[in-house]
């Protein structure tokens, strides 16, 4: 894995325990903004097409769905529960338990 790789996957961690700490603050804006940073992050160390096969990425995009969900952004949540689920599905199968949450 290239520095830039490495570099980039440690500063995605970091967006995403900011996007806690801003979350259990109630600054939603704020998380959001800690969520995307994590994508950039990985779609950098990734690429944009290999991120929906990366784990911890598929993970990111569905806690985004959630916190679009909470602020009532439901076509946004939509959006990223889709995807969420489209790369659980092509990681793990169609009947992993995080594929049929999100299919349900």
């Amino acid at each position: 894995m290239a520095k830039t790789t490495s570099t980039s996957l440690v500063y995605s961690k970091v967006f995403i325990y900011s996007w806690n700490l801003y979350k259990n603050q109630g600054k939603l804006a704020e998380a959001e903004q800690m969520y995307e940073r994590a994508l950039q992050g990985y779609e950098k160390a990734w690429g944009p097409d290999n991120i929906i096969t990366y784990v911890p990425a598929l993970n990111t995009i569905l806690y985004l769905g959630r916190l679009f969900e909470r602020q009532a952004d439901l076509a946004k949540a939509r959006t990223m529960f889709s995807k969420a689920l489209r790369g659980y599905k092509q990681v793990f199968g169609p009947n992993h338990a995080k594929s049929e949450t999100l299919r349900d």
